[in-house]
């Protein structure tokens, strides 16, 4: 009767010891992703970005929490951002200016074929991103007959 008992134990502890490795391995085979705040840091510069896509509503007269998602010249990273945007006309006869600005600009993710990564994006990329959209802002309303002068 002892010894029934002491294999019942022995096969018990050694079931426990097999179920605790097929755990391991499971989690071992999972893709070592970590969450964002927890990856290195990766600085995103670009001579140019380029626009992708840019969503001003269904009506193209979204002007407040609009989305556009753009490249960067290698195409290495994708970066959406909302914006808000206004655009101007300022006509005195003599200068006649037209355009768009960029007044709330929010990067909200950046990724790369992996995924989204943690990045930084300093004042100077901020910069060509926001001329990038207003261009791009500015051409997509003129095709659609949105300057009137």
């Amino acid at each position: 009767m002892v010894s029934l008992n002491f294999k019942s134990i022995l096969l018990g502890l050694v079931g426990a010891v097999a179920m605790t490795a097929v755990f391991a391995s499971v989690q071992m085979y999972q893709p070592a992703k970590l969450p964002v705040e927890e990856q290195q840091q990766i600085t995103v510069t670009s001579n140019i970005y380029k626009v992708d896509e840019l969503d001003l509503g269904p009506y193209n007269d979204c002007q407040h929490d609009c989305h556009a998602t753009l490249l960067t010249a290698n195409n290495q990273y994708y970066i959406e951002v909302n914006f808000d945007y206004s655009g101007f006309d300022d006509g005195n006869g003599f200068n006649h200016a037209v355009g768009i600005q960029i007044d709330r600009l929010e990067p909200e993710l950046v990724s790369d074929e992996d995924g989204e990564i943690n990045a930084y994006l300093d004042r100077y990329e901020i910069v060509k991103i926001n001329e990038a959209l207003e261009d791009s802002i500015a051409v997509k309303l003129q095709k659609l007959g949105g300057s009137h002068g």
